[in-house]
This record gives structure tokens, C-alpha cells and sequence, in this order.
């Protein structure tokens, strides 16, 4: 198959390999009350099973992006499919809340290591000027999942049994289109075999090094987290304070923050398209962390249900917005490029979702309580801290290697 096929083949199967993990995640929001009425789970046992995933994510994104910088992004990637298709199939037999718990998390495998050779791979096969608007698709893929599986499960599928079938097929079958059409790099890039193990596989030391010591990587990183935290905190919460700030009903504060997510997905095209205008990686972030800044305090003050949809489409595009540009900077970075990509990204991944996880739940709301008002300022306050560090990224350089 001719290269230009090839790589967007690879791409495509990138992306879908990017679902089965969040299809299945999500399958858990509409499962909610049969799998704790069935197995006697507690609210905090429930949000366990649904976050087990991410768990996994913190704890080995930094290793398994070193990994994959000394063995190759198709060969990590296959073995952590392998065990997440393990975590699905489990999910159809496990009976309690242990069992479950475990398969739960074997399913984050996928998604963790995908996520990290990602910017990785589509470096090997595309141009650098189309990085970021492939990571804005691929970012738009990694929200898909989750609202199908949220909006159809209940109505494809009579039980649980049913849903987790289905999405062990799914996954099986993304599996076997990676096995068959995946390649870390084209052929023709590969004239010396010894050479290129030498030169692209780097040592683990080297590759701590390079990544740990690199500026960009760091500022990217938080950025990413503080990106996360607002928007986890305002997806999380926005449709209770609604309901409690100006008694709107639960369907009507349901649609609202579902343009937050919308929103999200235009930014996520939208985004790299702006980007590739501006070429300023400084004036970008923090514009959009300003704009997001500006949209966060004032998203939730009105009372006016179409001015609330406008205000928070507008926060979603924004906090959306420079994802991609996130997710392409391994590549883009001076001095990481494709050699050292899957490091940078372990680390960019480890922080993303530790901003996720880590600031709604244990900084934010135990300073806000149930002061949505002060809750949704300190959400905006993790974009002051993005606007800093996007002033002290270095510029990206129009070249893969690093």
C-alpha cells in the first residue's frame, strides 16, 4: 500500500484504538444503579470502579512513555492492548466488587499507552505542520466514546452482560486492525537496522535526562493540568449549582453542561486550525487561558438558560482549544522530537490527569465546599496559573527530530 494510504490508515486505527477503554469507562454512568443494587456497592465503591482506569494512568503514563521510547510504540502498544482486552472480557464474568475493580483497571492499559505514543507515531508518518491539527482529531476521538456509550448503552442493550460483550468485541477487533496495520515508522526510513536501534531507541537514563531537564515539557505539563482541573471541576459541579443558584430543573442544567463537552470538541478542531495562523505557541496559551479565565467567572452568573448555553459553549471551546497543541509539543519540543516523544508525553499524561483527579477533589473543594460561587473562581484561578507558564513555553520548532 502506497505510504499516503499507509499512513492514514495508522492514523484512523490510532484513533479508534483510542475508544474501547472510554466506551467501556463510560458504559459504568448508565450501568450505575444496576452494578451497585448487584454487587451492594457504596457511592465511594461505585466512583472507584469508574476511576480505576485513570488510576492506572497516573501511576505508569511516565514509565510506559519510556518504555516506549526503548522498544517502539507498536510493540508496548500491543501487549497493553492485550491486557486491556484481558480487562474487558474479564468485566462479562467478574461477579463482585474486587474482581470488577480489577478488570476496571486492566481496561486503562489501551488508553494509557495510546495516549502516549500518539503525538509519537503520527510524528514517524506526518509532516510537522499537520501535528496538531491530527491531535485535535485524536483528542476529539477521546471524547466520542464516552457520550455514545453514555447516550446509547441503556437503549442497545437490555443488560450488562450485553454491554460488556459488546464492548470486549469492540476492542478485540481494534486489537487485531493494530496488529495488522500499525508500523512504528515507514519503511524507507529504515536503511540501517543497527543504526537506527542506536540512534532512535535511547537509553532510559538518557531518556530521563533529556525529558526531566527540558523546560517546555514542564510548562506544558502544568498547563495541561490546570486545563484539566477547570474543566473537570466545572463538569462536575455545574449542573448541581445551577440547580441550587437559580432552581433550573435537572434537565434543563443537564443540556447546559453538556456544552461544556460540546464545546470541547469544537475547540479541538478549531484550535489547531488558529494555531497553525498564529505559529506562536506563547501568544496561543495564553490567549485561550485568558479567554477561559473570562469564560469560568462569568459562565454560571447569569439566569438566562440561552445566555448560559452561549457562556458555556464559549468556556468549553476555549478550555478545548489548546489541547491539541498539548498533545503535539513531544514532537515539537526543541530538543525531544520523535527520539524522546513517548517520555515527554508519559510525563504530559501523568500531570494531565492528576490535575483531573487530584485538584477538583482535593484542593477546590475542600476550600470551596458547597460555595458553587467561590468553587467556579478557584477553577478560574488554575488559568491565571496556565497564562504564566504559557508565557514561559519555548517556542516549537518546525522540525521532528529532537
Amino acid at each position: 500500500m502506497h505510504n499516503k494510504n499507509t499512513k492514514w490508515l495508522i492514523f484512523i486505527i490510532v484513533c479508534l484504538a483510542y475508544m474501547p477503554g472510554s466506551y467501556a469507562q463510560y458504559q459504568l454512568s448508565v450501568l450505575a444503579p444496576e452494578l451497585m443494587q448487584s454487587f451492594g456497592l457504596s457511592t465511594s465503591q461505585f466512583s472507584s470502579l469508574f476511576t480505576a482506569p485513570m488510576i492506572i494512568a497516573i501511576f505508569l503514563s511516565f514509565a510506559g512513555g519510556i518504555i516506549s521510547d526503548k522498544v517502539g510504540s507498536k510493540k508496548v502498544v500491543s501487549l497493553a492492548f492485550l491486557v486491556a482486552v484481558a480487562g474487558l472480557i474479564g468485566r462479562i464474568f467478574a461477579n463482585s466488587y474486587l474482581p470488577f475493580f480489577f478488570c476496571m483497571a486492566l481496561t486503562g492499559f489501551s488508553n494509557m499507552f495510546v495516549n502516549v505514543n500518539a503525538s509519537k507515531i503520527a510524528g514517524n508518518w506526518f509532516e510537522p505542520e499537520k501535528i496538531g491539527f491530527l491531535m485535535g482529531i485524536f483528542a476529539l476521538c477521546g471524547q466520542f466514546p464516552g457520550a455514545f456509550a453514555t447516550a446509547t448503552t441503556a437503549v442497545l442493550f437490555d443488560d450488562r452482560t450485553a454491554a460488556f460483550v459488546a464492548a470486549a468485541i469492540f476492542g478485540i477487533l481494534v486489537f487485531v486492525l493494530w496488529m495488522l496495520f500499525v508500523k512504528d515508522r515507514p519503511d524507507e526510513k529504515i536503511t540501517d537496522q543497527k543504526e537506527y536501534i542506536q540512534e532512535e531507541y535511547p537509553k532510559i537514563g538518557e531518556s530521563l535526562k533529556v525529558v526531566l531537564t527540558n523546560k517546555g515539557v514542564w510548562m506544558i505539563s502544568i498547563c495541561i493540568m490546570m486545563v484539566l482541573g477547570s474543566t473537570v471541576t466545572l463538569s462536575t459541579f455545574m449542573p448541581t449549582a445551577l440547580q441550587s443558584m437559580y432552581e433550573m430543573d435537572t434537565t434543563t442544567v443537564g443540556t447546559i453542561a453538556s456544552m461544556l463537552t460540546f464545546g470541547n470538541c469544537i475547540g479541538s478542531v478549531a484550535g489547531p486550525i488558529v494555531f497553525a495562523k498564529i505559529k506562536d505557541v506563547k501568544l496561543f496559551v495564553s490567549g485561550t487561558a485568558l479567554l477561559s479565565f473570562l469564560g469560568i467567572l462569568i459562565c454560571w452568573r447569569s439566569s438566562s438558560v440561552i445566555l448560559q448555553y452561549i457562556l458555556v459553549l464559549f468556556t468549553g471551546t476555549m478550555l478545548g482549544a489548546a489541547m491539541p497543541v498539548f498533545f503535539s509539543a513531544p514532537i515539537l519540543l526543541k530538543g525531544i522530537g520523535t527520539k524522546y516523544a513517548g517520555s515527554a508525553a508519559g510525563v504530559i499524561a501523568t500531570l494531565q490527569l492528576l490535575g483531573a483527579v487530584l485538584i477538583p477533589t482535593y484542593i477546590l473543594t475542600p476550600i470551596a465546599g458547597t460555595n458553587y460561587g467561590l468553587l467556579f473562581t478557584l477553577a478560574s484561578g488554575c488559568m491565571i496559573v496556565m497564562f504564566i507558564c504559557g508565557l514561559l513555553i519555548p517556542q516549537f520548532e518546525n522540525s521532528r527530530k529532537g
